[in-house]
């Protein structure tokens, strides 16, 4: 790699994505030497990168003597499940100069749904595509798989050994980091003709309505709030009181303790909720359009199961308040803000 940058003249070499990007993006500038600083990550309040801001942070990059390796255009973020413009990241990269590549481990199957495909307008751009098999696709171990829109790239890095990585032969352990790989094609390949294209759809479109289902109830109870709402199956909320939300809205300038006091609770009935055993949902830190200056803890959901209920939705909601009010930093929010107002 130095070498390389060294021939065409180039400072550093760096790769450029949202910051709700995964973390296996700031594992690939390790493996390829390029130093943490060289993954570039953009502000993204509303959760999807901007080309505008791809654009110009590139063209500045690159006036400074470096070179952008790569865009990644994130199709369905890890934590709130929203796609990247993939259409315009696309023209940015042509313009840039640089490799196109879709992280689509989460949204890649919603190709499946004649409904929902849309939302991956511009995928078909892409230079390589990762998709994640044990996600939406339903395959019970971990299956990632990458695809190449030039066959030839695959090649850019291969390696034999008489033994048994022959040259020739269809070991795919001679151009991947693993070396012996196991026979987890035959689950993708098995669960494709299980479900088929028509299977795929179904349960993608009801994850999806699933999430959206959600979504509407968090809304409709007056102690949540609704933190991102659904493109995929995945959306983020978490508990506030309705007291406490009139006074953010109505005194912004102290929504900043607010939400410490809020993560602090979150976390709080989070722990309880799955200590307690009967239901779980995750939690992660991101930024918002709402809150664009402070990252906030939230309750993840992922609706991929489907034989989730309604019901069952309802009882995660019931014992998250359960849990809440009977909390000391719940009384307190309650009581000071009650009075308040």
């Amino acid at each position: 790699m130095t070498a390389g940058m060294m021939h065409y003249g180039y400072k550093k070499m760096g790769i450029i994505s949202s910051k709700r990007g995964h973390y296996s993006l700031s594992k690939t500038v390790d493996l390829l030497g390029l130093g943490r600083q060289q993954m570039i990550t953009i502000d993204c309040p509303t959760q999807r990168l901007s080309p505008e801001k791809a654009l110009a942070v590139g063209k500045q990059y690159q006036q400074d003597g470096n070179k952008i390796l790569s865009i990644v255009g994130i199709a369905g973020t890890t934590e709130t499940g929203h796609i990247d413009p993939l259409d315009e990241l696309a023209d940015v990269a042509k313009e840039l100069g640089c490799h196109f590549h879709v992280d689509a481990a989460w949204g890649g199957a919603t190709l499946f749904s004649h409904e929902h495909r849309g939302l991956l307008k511009g995928i078909e751009k892409a230079d390589s595509v990762t998709m994640d098999a044990h996600k939406q696709m339903y395959v019970p171990m971990g299956a990632g798989m990458v695809l190449f829109k030039d066959p030839n790239d695959s090649n850019a890095v291969r390696h034999h050994a008489q033994y048994i990585l022959r040259a020739g032969s269809k070991d795919l352990g001679a151009t991947t980091l693993e070396g012996s790989r196991n026979g987890m094609a035959m689950m993708v390949y098995a669960s494709l003709h299980i479900f088929g294209r028509q299977g795929y759809e179904l349960l993608i479109n009801q994850s999806i309505e699933k999430a959206k289902t959600f979504a509407r109830m968090i809304q409709s109870h007056p102690d949540f709030e609704l933190i991102t709402s659904p493109t995929l199956s995945l959306l983020t909320y978490r508990v506030n009181p309705e007291d406490v939300q009139t006074k953010m809205k109505t005194q912004p300038k102290i929504s900043h303790a607010l939400n410490m006091e809020l993560d602090n609770l979150t976390v709080s009935v989070q722990k309880q909720q799955r200590e307690a055993g009967k239901s779980f949902v995750s939690r992660t830190r991101l930024t918002t359009e709402k809150y664009p200056h402070q990252a906030i803890t939230v309750f993840r959901v992922v609706l991929a199961n489907p034989l989730t209920t309604e019901t069952d939705l309802q009882n995660i909601l019931d014992e998250q308040i359960v849990i809440a009010s009977e909390t000391k930093m719940w009384k307190k929010l309650c009581l000071k803000h009650k009075k308040a107002s």
